[in-house]
């Protein structure tokens, strides 16, 4: 099921470096306070290496914060998505029916991700802020305009043959279905479709508040398509099935992505219907969208992947994994999606100037907070997989073997959590010197390799051997990436991510070895509550994980863990 989230959404990022930005025409100001620089003084001290020094921390802060917002509304959009997820597990299980209702959403994704893939935050984005940043707000309007109108023709287009062509399609996507599986995945299929286009517009629309500094659309508009799910699923399941989940979804994506930044842009940029091939932006467009197009990058095939090897094995296959995946993208959206989406604004002004080496720095700085923070999280949900899939899923026809299927799984596939982030934020680098053409090939060459890694590691362990596979093959994409990156800009530094990696994995020994003592101290009290001892699980585990992993941040990283302690300080000094 497509998740707005997960999508290259716009982030909000005010500028700190630009010349003249019409939308934040205070920045010169900013920088200095921020800086502890006097303003009057901010220009001529910018070329020494302390203003340097100080410009890179004030961006890296300003990404933190701004990576900050966009977290809390991934998380409060992942929240409601696990209540749209233990609804669907309620009501549904994990059997045929919730394997063709996740099915369903796969040719309409592929549709997405081939006609809309570099729309947002990766090629728009760039596009968009060089004439904002010129204070050209014609040719930005323009820009809108044009890609709007015949890309959001294209993809209707593509809407209507996919919904002519869904039976043989999904006959070719599903070869293990049988047919009253297909006869469903082809019906939800057909209602889904639509939804498409509203996604599409919605996040064009998105990625022009982003440049303009606006974070609340991108944090309602998933809430949104999330609620609607739920409602249409709760309210029409007792009548037509998972069908009522596939009809709130249409709802959502017109109601959520599409209507609630319209709303925010009205006023802002202006809109005219604009078709014009042969216009030199839209060749631009093209050219660096093309390859995102043709491409092909295992953060979005390995669902299909997944999907299409699943549909050969047992009924509710399809559904475990997606189930694992839901839980696993959280942090990944809170860390390495939200840090990516924060860092590309500054990373695309940056490259705009040629700024190599503060380039390097910056996304230096962002990767190793995220390698470290990743490192954590996937202790967490190694030690704590079962119990934290018995409390969202397990209930209803969620059966208690379904947890520990899931759990498996979940614990395999959280490793991958720091390739994930890795990969988000480096590649953005690439686009943000409106690079396309070289991440495209280095994710389709590794995407071909990891094909029959795939196909063997689930041959070979079964349902496990997918999870298994995508870790292997989000290892080698984030380290391509990494490894290319280097060689575009060699003030970037690899073994830099050595060493956040080796203090994360300390880190996350810690965490573990805490969450574990924890676990079995939990287990030694009689407690007749099955919820309240999964509560009491995750709550000793995770206090105690969190606590040792602090205090061996305070050694390890002290500069990091100063800077958070004092922001800390200062919010509960405000309230």
């Amino acid at each position: 099921m497509p998740d707005p989230v997960t999508n290259p959404t716009p982030a909000d990022a005010p500028s700190t470096e630009s010349p003249t930005t019409p939308a934040d025409s205070k920045n010169a100001a900013d920088t200095a306070t921020d800086s502890n620089t006097p303003a009057s003084t901010n220009h001529e001290t910018a070329d020494s290496p302390s203003a340097s020094q100080t410009l890179i921390q004030t961006r890296v802060k300003r990404i933190g914060l701004a990576a900050l917002v966009l977290s809390f509304g991934i998380l409060c959009s992942r929240l409601l998505g696990f209540v749209r997820e233990a609804v669907i597990a309620y009501q549904a299980g994990a059997g045929a029916a919730t394997d063709a209702y996740n099915a369903a959403f796969t040719l309409p994704d592929i549709m997405n991700y081939f006609l809309a893939g570099g729309t947002m935050s990766i090629t728009f984005i760039p596009l968009f802020t060089a004439y904002m940043t010129k204070n050209q707000t014609d040719r930005a309007n323009r820009l809108f305009s044009l890609i709007a109108t015949t890309m959001g023709l294209i993809m209707m287009t593509g809407i209507v043959i996919c919904m002519v062509f869904t039976t043989p399609l999904a006959h070719l996507l599903f070869p293990g279905f049988s047919p009253e599986q297909l006869a469903n995945t082809v019906e939800m299929t057909r209602i889904v479709l639509p939804a498409q286009i509203f996604h599409y517009i919605g996040s064009l629309m998105m990625a022009c508040l982003m440049a303009r500094g606006q974070f609340l659309p991108s944090a309602l508009a998933p809430l949104v398509y999330n609620l609607m799910i739920i409602i249409g699923g709760v309210v029409l399941f007792p009548f037509i099935g998972m069908k009522g989940f596939s009809f709130g979804a249409l709802a959502g994506a017109f109601l959520g992505p599409f209507l609630i930044p319209m709303l925010f842009l009205k006023g802002k940029v202006s809109y005219k219907p604009v078709i014009q091939f042969t216009d030199a932006d839209f060749k631009k467009y093209i050219f660096l969208t093309l390859p995102l197009m043709i491409g092909a990058s295992l953060t979005t095939v390995d669902e299909f992947i997944w999907r299409f090897l699943g549909s050969s094995m047992d009924e509710g296959s399809i559904s475990w994994l997606n189930y694992a995946r839901r839980l696993v993208l959280v942090p990944i959206g809170l860390v390495g999606q939200a840090a990516g989406q924060a860092a590309l604004p500054y990373l695309s002004q940056l490259a705009a100037k040629g700024e190599n080496e503060k380039t390097a720095q910056t996304l230096h700085n962002t990767l190793r907070n995220v390698i470290i923070l990743a490192c954590v999280i996937i202790a967490f949900f190694v030690i704590l997989a079962e119990p934290m899939v018995a409390l969202i899923y397990e209930r209803g026809k969620f059966t208690a073997a379904d947890t520990q299927t899931t759990a498996h799984i979940l614990r395999i596939l959280s490793i991958s959590i720091v390739f994930w982030t890795i990969q988000m934020v480096t590649v953005r680098a690439f686009y943000a010197a409106q690079n396309t053409l070289r991440p495209m090939i280095i994710t389709t060459i590794v995407t071909l390799i990891s094909l029959p890694i795939y196909w063997l590691c689930s041959k070979t362990f079964g349902l496990n051997g997918l999870a298994i596979g995508s870790v292997i093959g989000m290892c080698m994409q984030s380290s391509a990436i990494v490894y290319f990156y280097h060689r575009q800009n060699r003030a970037f530094k690899p073994l830099n991510l050595l060493k956040a990696g080796a203090i994360g994995l300390l880190l996350a020994a810690i965490t573990a070895a805490g969450s574990y003592a924890g676990l079995k101290a939990v287990d030694l009290i009689a407690i007749e509550s099955r919820t309240w001892q999964i509560l009491f699980q995750l709550g000793v585990s995770g206090i105690l994980g969190t606590i040792l992993a602090a205090i061996a941040a305070r050694f390890l990283i002290p500069d990091l863990f100063r800077a958070f302690s004092k922001k800390v300080t200062r919010k509960l000094l405000r309230r």
